[in-house]
């Protein structure tokens, strides 16, 4: 059983669809319909099949300062993938209605989790109240004890826009561009142009507590006004907050047979909160030990040097929120491209990590190092 249709549940489901499974899967969601509600982008290399089945790819990506300092970066053999959650949902939908064995319960909501003999049950709301399994993969969102405990928040909400003129910059990515810190915190904004008509246009925060989609619009509109895309049309809406520096609930997996894997498992890379690859490599590997007789595996843990240098980060941002600008600058103009995106796509070395410290000011690092890392202790 898979409790959660999200992107997690989804790619999981589909694998097993894709490796002719033999077992029955019932995924169990809440939601009755799919929308076009989100997107996912990443950095893939060129060639791979993320970057084949992407809805659009870019070569460059562009950051830049309020006061005018700017630059653009690359990375041979590399593009910055963008994967639009209406293409992934209709493509996980068709694959997992060829599967007899796998079937998607929607309009269904899990409640407890308890373990039984050999089997675990769970109690649900909307689809038939008490389902077993013998075992659960477990991909809803992490509890508010859970996000409680994380170092910071990447909240942002964005539109999809088309202008009747071409207005957008279609050859590269505004990544993190229009930086500034104000009262409220670190800012930035996310163009992504799918044409010279076209484009998903986002302002992100960075905040010790999250913030809703109403709080941050007056963000957007002030965006939208000073690049004259006030009169676009408005295609669709998507905004999230992401957990950064997520802490695993004391208890994990404790109860027999249940693994966790989405955000509430890990997935998200903690110092930036990317987390679509880190997924679909989870799903390659619970799907070949489910295939191969074997229970499901949840999100692995990071690499001890990943874990602290994100940590060390994420410290750094949340006391030095004023400089945070000045420190993504610093990141993108320094460090070169391809050691950059290897960083941010889990595929750093030693060498990599290197060029990361050296790039960043010393002395606010130096600072969280010595500083005692807060210790929470969530509920199971």
């Amino acid at each position: 059983m898979v409790i959660g249709g999200g992107l997690a549940g989804l790619s999981l489901a589909m694998r097993l669809a894709q490796l002719g499974y033999g077992g029955r899967v019932r995924i169990i969601e809440p939601r009755q319909h799919y929308e076009d509600d989100r997107s996912w982008a990443f950095w893939t290399t060129r060639g791979s099949v993320w970057a084949a089945s992407a809805t659009r790819t870019w070569d460059r990506w562009r950051f830049s300062m309020t006061d005018g300092e700017s630059l653009t970066r690359s990375a041979e053999g590399w593009c910055y993938a963008y994967v639009r959650s209406e293409e992934f949902y209709q493509a996980a939908l068709r694959t997992i209605a060829g599967s007899p064995n796998i079937t998607l319960l929607t309009g269904t909501r899990a409640a407890d989790i308890e373990a039984l003999g050999d089997d675990v049950h769970v109690s649900t709301t909307g689809h038939g109240g008490i389902l077993t399994a013998r075992h659960v993969v477990d991909t809803r969102s992490p509890s508010a004890s859970q996000c409680s405990a994380a170092t910071l928040f990447q909240s942002f909400v964005g539109h999809e826009l088309r202008l009747s003129q071409p207005g957008f910059d279609a050859e590269q990515v505004e990544l993190m561009t229009d930086m500034r810190c104000d009262a409220r915190g670190f800012v930035f904004s996310y163009v992504l142009a799918l044409s010279p008509t076209r484009a998903l246009v986002e302002v992100t925060r960075f905040t010790p507590q999250p913030i809703g989609a109403a709080e941050l619009a007056p963000d957007l509109e002030s965006l939208l006004d000073a690049r004259g895309w006030s009169h676009a049309e408005r295609l669709r809406s998507e905004s999230a907050t992401l957990p950064m520096g997520l802490p695993a609930p004391a208890g994990a997996g404790t109860v027999r047979g249940v693994v966790r894997a989405g955000i509430g498992g890990g997935a998200l890379r903690a110092a930036s909160g990317y987390g679509f690859l880190r997924i679909q490599a989870w799903a390659d590997s619970c799907a070949d030990a489910l295939v191969q007789g074997c229970p499901p595996v949840g999100h692995p843990d990071d690499p001890p040097m990943r874990c602290w240098m994100d940590r060390l980060f994420l410290r750094v941002l949340a006391s030095h929120p004023a400089r945070t600008p000045e420190f993504f600058l610093r990141l993108a103009s320094s460090v070169p491209g391809p050691a950059f995106v290897r960083f941010m796509s889990d595929q750093a070395g030693w060498a990599d990590h290197g060029r990361i410290i050296a790039a960043l000011p010393p002395v606010p690092f130096l600072q969280a190092l010595r500083a005692r890392p807060r210790r929470t202790r969530l509920p199971a």
